[in-house]
This record gives structure tokens, C-alpha cells and sequence, in this order.
């Protein structure tokens, strides 16, 4: 299993080396303007010159996106929980929350900020508002999907309704929750950064609307950079939480992802 992983691992470290040679070489090759497409040392360059400044919004960005993504994480579960296991809510709340779900969430920006003001709160409630639905179907998916054999022999132990859900339908639903919550954490930097775009003095949508303004291009893909590894680390970190909470689980239930 190590030996896999570490051969995936040198495949893409090879595959993201040989990327940015061709890149650099492209570039300086066809002498593309940097305004137009920077090469990997310009976008490094930006990097080392702009360390404090990148820092200081992505320290911002950061946090509203975490913020909202706790929001989302627990309402999420919560709601999911309540629908899948109240009959009449099922019946009632969940209809309403799927056609909130086909709505398009970042249209709804503009309002949120309207609504929210310019400071973290509209991010904040943007973020939640889009990482709430992946988690929240997931997490009914993942509790209705669980195997009726093990809900006999708790009924046929004595095992109360609260007993039940802890012991047999939580953990079997956990594969599917951390899926959700490994989309959910993307849409909801999606979500920040976008709010941050439409009106925000502070983070990395703020950063980037300004060094496009200013033509400066390698900057701007110094924070698409900065965003991308952002992402990467929530993936795997989630990944590596998922190894730990259902380590005997052989990883076929990811395939329950949902929008």
C-alpha cells in the first residue's frame, strides 16, 4: 500500500515538474508578454515579493471559509438527520431544500451582501449557504443507505431509536457525510471568494479583483497558486480524517458524492 502511494505521489510530483518546464519554456520561448500569460519564476517572483501582503488576506479568507463551512457542516448534518429520521419532515422540508438546491447560489451574491453588508458576515453566510446542500444530501443519502439486517438485530436487542442511529446509522453513514463535507469545503471557498470579488476591501477575491485592475497578472496567478494548494490541503486533509474515523472502510462508499 506505501509503495503505491509513494509511486502515485512521484507521478504527480513528475506530471507538475514537467507542466511548469513546459510552461517556462513555452513562454520564454514564444516571448509571451507577462501581462498577457507570466512564466513560473514571474508568478514565484510575485510570490517572495508579496509574502506579507498574500498572507495577510489569505489569513482572512481563510477564516471566513472555515467559519462557513462550520455553519454549513452542522446544519448540514443536523438537517440531514432530522429529514431522514422525521417522517413528516421528510415529507415537508426536504422537497423545500431541494428546489433551494437547484437555485444558482452565487447569483444570489449580490442580495446576500445587500442584505448581509460588506464585511465578513455576507461571506460568511454566502460560504455556509453553498457548502449546506452537498453535506446536507449526503448526509441523507448515507442514512438511508444503511443495511437492514443491522437495524433487525438492534430491534431484536431492545435497542432504543437514539441507540440505534449512534451505533449503526451514524457510523455507516460517515463515509457519505465526509463526503459531502470534502465538497462542501470547496464550494464554500468558492463561495467566500466570490463574495469577496463583489464588495470587500479584505481577502484574496479582494486581492485578486485589485492586481487585475492593475494589470498585474503574475500576481493574480500567485493567488489562483495560493487558493489551489488551499484546496489540495483541505482535500487530503479531510482524506486523512476519513482513514481515521472509518479505517475499516475499503473507500467504495465515495462514490456516494453528491451535488
Amino acid at each position: 500500500m506505501r509503495r503505491d502511494i509513494a509511486i502515485q505521489f512521484a507521478y504527480s510530483i513528475g506530471t507538475f515538474a514537467v507542466t511548469l518546464a513546459l510552461w517556462q519554456a513555452l513562454v520564454r520561448g514564444l516571448d509571451v508578454p507577462t501581462y498577457f500569460i507570466p512564466a513560473p519564476t514571474d508568478v514565484v517572483t510575485a510570490l517572495i515579493r508579496g509574502a506579507s501582503l498574500y498572507s495577510t488576506h489569505f489569513l482572512v479568507t481563510l477564516e471566513r471559509t472555515l467559519v462557513s463551512f462550520g455553519f454549513a457542516f452542522g446544519l448540514g448534518v443536523a438537517a440531514g438527520t432530522l429529514v431522514s429520521e422525521v417522517r413528516i419532515l421528510e415529507r415537508t422540508l426536504y422537497p423545500l431544500l431541494v428546489a433551494l438546491q437547484s437555485m444558482p447560489r452565487i447569483a444570489l451574491a449580490p442580495v446576500i451582501i445587500v442584505w448581509f453588508g460588506f464585511g465578513s458576515a455576507s461571506k460568511i453566510v454566502l460560504g455556509a449557504f453553498s457548502a449546506f446542500f452537498p453535506i446536507f444530501l449526503n448526509t441523507i443519502h448515507g442514512l438511508k443507505t444503511i443495511d437492514n439486517d443491522q437495524l433487525t438485530l438492534m430491534r431484536s436487542l431492545g435497542s432504543s431509536r437514539f441507540q440505534t442511529f449512534w451505533k449503526v446509522k451514524l457510523p455507516s453513514a460517515l463515509p457519505f457525510l465526509l463526503a459531502g463535507a470534502n465538497i462542501g469545503i470547496i464550494f464554500a471557498t468558492l463561495a467566500v471568494i466570490v463574495a469577496e470579488f463583489l464588495g470587500s476591501n479584505q481577502g484574496m477575491g479582494f486581492l485578486i479583483v485589485t492586481q487585475s485592475n492593475q494589470m498585474d497578472t503574475a500576481g493574480v496567478f500567485a493567488n489562483v497558486f495560493i487558493l489551489s494548494l488551499t484546496g489540495i490541503v483541505f482535500h487530503y486533509g479531510i482524506q486523512f480524517l476519513r482513514q481515521r474515523l472509518i479505517f475499516w472502510s475499503g473507500g467504495n462508499e465515495m462514490s456516494g458524492e453528491r451535488n
